[in-house]
């Protein structure tokens, strides 16, 4: 048994040497080659074939981290990540190139795709939305280092979309405990809308909804308050049954209140 296990030693330890001297035999000595592996590198990645591509620009950048070509194949290792919807391998390469190399032309596209790479890592409306806000961050932070970027006005639109999806939730939630008649935690969640997300089309949906939920809890005179701003900031668009709805229950609940006075006065 213990001679077996030598000899898998043995056997092991030949394969390792091969691999090394196989690898040492590879490695790119002169300037020459390391233009030869960029250029490979590129061909790959016009071809889509990330892992190649990805092995010939990790070849360069660790055999010249501060050669000429470094830079631009730190970013291409990016891209290939980017490519494959890797994107939190994308933003660790991304990273990479912005605090190694910010002499780099790349830096301006890097920092726009790391937020471009966290805003789609994020999930759908309904769950965790810590990627939302970390590209809304980025974003902002790319416009305001940016501002003439010919990215700027992508950014910007990123910046409306994921507004609009955190309000969104937020406003779900909020419809949620409506449904389940949990009247005063509704409007908690609907008041985060109009006060974070006050641009967005799901503040017109809060202030309606909310104003279903102050019907149901009475506060007629808030109510009365709302319904005018509600009014006041109808457009076209506004669903006009949704505001005669508020009519009808504001007329209903105060019939409610009619009879239960009459029963206690009978």
């Amino acid at each position: 048994m213990h001679y077996k296990i030598q000899v898998l030693k043995i056997a092991l330890s030949g394969i390792l040497f091969v691999c090394l001297c196989g690898c040492a035999s590879q490695k790119p000595k002169t300037i020459q080659d390391l233009d030869e592996y960029y250029q490979n590198g590129m061909k790959a990645f016009n071809k889509k074939k990330w892992d190649k591509a990805i092995d010939h620009f990790t070849l360069v950048v660790i055999n010249s981290p501060g050669g000429e070509l470094a830079d631009d194949a730190q970013f291409y290792i990016g891209e290939c990540y980017f490519g494959r919807k890797e994107y939190l391998l994308a933003i660790s390469e991304y990273r990479q190139l912005v605090d190694r190399y910010a002499y780099s032309v790349y830096v301006e596209e890097a920092a726009y795709k790391i937020a471009l790479s966290q805003f789609k890592s994020a999930p759908r409306y309904q769950l965790q939305q810590d990627y939302s806000l970390m590209a809304l961050q980025s974003f902002q932070d790319f416009i305001d280092t940016y501002p003439s970027s010919r990215f700027s006005a992508d950014a910007e639109q990123k910046i409306v979309e994921i507004r609009a999806k955190l309000a969104r939730k937020l406003f779900e939630s909020g419809k949620l405990y409506r449904k389940l008649q949990e009247w005063p935690a509704a409007i908690i969640y609907l008041d985060k809308v109009l006060e974070l997300y006050y641009d967005t089309e799901w503040a017109e949906k809060a202030r309606l909804e909310k104003a279903y939920c102050l019907i149901r809890l009475r506060r007629f005179d808030q109510f009365e308050l709302l319904f005018k701003e509600i009014l006041a900031r109808a457009t076209p668009q506004t669903d006009p049954n949704a505001i005669e709805y508020l009519r009808v229950s504001h007329r209903r609940e105060l019939r409610k209140i009619e009879r239960e006075q009459r029963k206690r006065t009978d």
